[in-house]
């Protein structure tokens, strides 16, 4: 399984078990709209579980629920504001700073010119929907990493609103981890630019 995080702050973000797209230099991510118990941080039938086909659970009262967009929930992101166009522009740019300034650190004598319009290309995609957008830092709250963008569509051939959650491919890094999503991933190895999306 591959985890993307944060270039920055190495927040993780998402990860591969969701159904994804690369589109306009952007990992779109197709979560859902979930109701669950306060704490469970993975959706059991994305990882092939059946709450069915397990035991019983006794019930101890009324037990706090959380409902939300389940990529959101999944990877504690938490919600943030931008009030206008101005505002977002201001945090894109210090972001594009910070990412470039991590890309100098480990290639110090690269051109990143191509790089800074192909993101730049993308922050204008992502600025025409602005108003559609709402907005999440990752789970440190750092205002300076990157900030997910999530919009409510109806996906083409259906009815109903699903949830997706726009991320930019240039600020994830990619980690490949080995066992079932929980806090015991053993961390294989950290690369950078594997594309394991399909593209549309």
């Amino acid at each position: 399984m591959i985890v993307y995080k944060c270039a920055i702050t190495g927040d993780e973000l998402f990860t591969d078990i969701y159904k994804l797209v690369l589109k306009d230099g952007f990992y779109i991510v197709r979560g859902k709209y979930v109701t669950r118990k306060k704490g469970d941080t993975v959706d059991d039938s994305l990882i092939g579980g059946n709450a069915s086909a397990e035991e019983p659970q006794e019930s101890g009262g009324e037990e706090s629920t959380e409902s939300g967009c389940n990529v959101v929930l999944d990877n504690r992101l938490l919600p943030t504001t931008f009030g206008t166009k101005k505002e977002y522009t201001a945090y894109f740019k210090d972001y594009v700073k910070g990412l470039l300034a991590k890309k100098k650190e480990a290639n110090p004598d690269g051109d990143f010119s191509e790089w800074q319009k192909e993101i730049t290309a993308s922050y204008k995609v992502a600025l025409a929907n602005f108003k559609e957008f709402e907005f999440f830092t990752g789970s440190s709250g750092e205002i300076n990493g990157m900030i997910p963008l999530l919009e409510w569509k109806v996906p083409e051939g259906e009815t109903d609103e699903a949830p997706h959650v726009w991320f930019y491919k240039e600020g994830c890094i990619e980690e490949k981890v080995v066992g079932p999503p929980g806090p015991w991933f053993i961390r294989e190895h950290h690369t950078n630019n594997l594309v394991m999306a399909r593209t549309v």
